[in-house]
């Protein structure tokens, strides 16, 4: 098989495979194996192997050996790394565009983040639907990383972006959650627009101790 055959079908059984774990068709507590996806896709076992090992690398699921593989259940380490990351990286991030206050690219990045603001204060006041909200808090987030202009850390933060996903919609199910996030988000923003390198940095790790929390708390009691 050609490589760039064997790529392209890799990519299918990636993106299948992915879009059933998002939308919920694949479920916890279930082993399943790689022969029956190729079956569904109409590919051979290969390409879907090694799809299995991206998704794995990427933390959506567990290996099972000589069975399958299983939905990824979080863990205490998965949401510590993932805090840790995040607060390393953003935080370096914010410091860096409060410090280029003045300049074309950091007036850019504000616009971005403003409008940001804007659609999660809008989404909130409509009622605060939590996947529209999930989706621009990872929005928000992401133009922060975007801001270092360092494709190493896009790329590693990106690696990221499942588990972020995870532990944002569990967090945003508590009672005040969204609100106060908002709060947080416009306390980042204010610190970059005022060009306060170190506002912008203690604004960041302060936004990750609630969310740590409380994602720590739907581990021990079993979430996903």
């Amino acid at each position: 098989m050609r490589q760039r055959e064997f790529k392209v079908l890799q990519q299918e059984a990636y993106q299948y495979i992915k879009d059933r774990i998002l939308s919920g068709e694949l479920g916890y507590n279930q082993i399943y194996s790689e022969s029956q996806i190729a079956r569904e896709v109409g590919i051979s076992r290969t390409p879907v192997r090694d799809a299995v090992h991206l998704l794995y690398q990427e933390g959506y699921l567990d290996i099972i050996p000589n069975k399958g593989f299983a939905l990824h259940r979080m863990n205490e380490q998965d949401v510590l790394e993932t805090y840790e990351v995040r607060s390393a990286i953003e935080g370096y991030c914010c410091r860096k565009l409060a410090g280029k206050k003045g300049t074309e690219a950091a007036e850019h990045l504000a616009a971005g983040l403003e409008e940001s603001l804007r659609r999660q204060q809008e989404i909130f006041a409509g009622g605060g639907d939590p996947e529209a909200f999930s989706q621009e808090d990872r929005n928000f987030h992401w133009l922060l990383v975007q801001s270092s202009e360092n494709a190493a850390f896009q790329e590693f933060f990106s690696q990221y972006m499942y588990k972020l996903q995870r532990l944002a919609a569990l967090s945003l199910q508590k009672p005040h959650r969204m609100e106060e996030t908002l709060a947080e988000h416009r306390k980042i923003y204010q610190a970059i627009q005022e060009g306060d390198p170190q506002a912008a940095y203690s604004a960041v790790l302060d936004h990750m101790q609630a969310p740590l929390h409380i994602n720590l708390e739907n581990v021990y009691a079993g979430l996903p």
